[in-house]
């Protein structure tokens, strides 16, 4: 081999290098790892038993920052057979609660970069089935769900109390209007009438607009459910909410990630 033969082959190995899977290989069960696109996003990847390949499911948590809940749905996914990618995603932009608005102004963008990205890693894993993978997000995380749901990022999406106006920054949904198309993938939403922090009208009118765009979706309603009905069972409604609520998740993702 030439010198310049062993050049080239030198950059080329130097090139796949740095495309290699940033996740670790897939062990069945739980692991602690590092996503994103500048590799400063704390994850914990749930995946199933078994040789797969399986659908994969990003798990996108409220503004207060990820919880035990967090993990334990996509503990949950992963016993349903999906292997499930659960990020901090916030505390890796600076953001917490009481400054959530810039999640979905200033820093909403490169949010919804880095959540992409994750998806990209994910669909390089050993045991995914390529393709086939969906978001699902919690208030917070509601919002990039439908926006990865918009534009084909995934292949289902799953709001639960949903913040779509963006904490009020966007009362009129102008980003999804713009986005949900015909060809956008199924979104489902799921929101109480008891929500005292993202009011049922944005669910309504996330709806509304997805049905005026013709873009496929599911819209139900839990009366007296309120915010956060699948991890907060002690207000009225919200037990029987959790319930339904997971099982349409589940239903809704292995009908449309195959």
């Amino acid at each position: 081999m030439g010198a310049r033969t062993r050049a080239l082959a030198l950059a080329i190995a130097t090139i796949l290098s740095t495309m290699s899977l940033e996740l670790p290989p897939a062990e069945a069960g739980e692991q602690s790892v590092t996503v994103g696109i500048k590799r400063n996003v704390e994850a914990t990847l749930y995946t199933p038993d078994g040789p797969g390949p399986y659908p994969g499911v990003l798990v996108m948590h409220p503004s207060v920052g990820i919880e035990q809940a967090d993990r334990e749905f996509g503990a949950k996914l992963s016993r349903e057979g999906f292997i499930a990618l659960v990020p901090a995603f916030l505390r890796a932009h600076g953001i917490m609660s009481e400054n959530r608005r810039a999640a979905f102004t200033s820093d909403a963008q490169a949010i919804y970069d880095d959540f992409v990205y994750m998806l990209g890693e994910m669909n390089r894993l050993p045991k995914i089935k390529p393709g086939a993978l969906g978001a699902v997000g919690f208030s917070n995380g509601g919002y990039f769900a439908a926006w990865l749901a918009a534009t084909g990022k995934v292949k289902a999406g799953v709001g639960y109390y949903g913040a779509y106006s963006g904490a009020a920054s966007d009362q009129e949904l102008k980003r999804f209007r713009q986005t949900f198309t015909a060809s956008s993938a199924p979104f489902l939403i799921l929101h109480g009438t008891a929500d005292g922090i993202v009011g049922v009208k944005a669910a309504e009118r996330l709806g509304g607009a997805l049905k005026q765009a013709g873009a496929p979706h599911q819209l139900v309603i839990y009366p007296d459910a309120g915010h956060s009905f699948d991890r907060n069972f002690s207000a009225v409604g919200n037990q029987a909410a959790a319930q339904d609520g997971w099982q349409r998740t589940v239903a809704f993702f292995k009908t449309y990630l195959h």
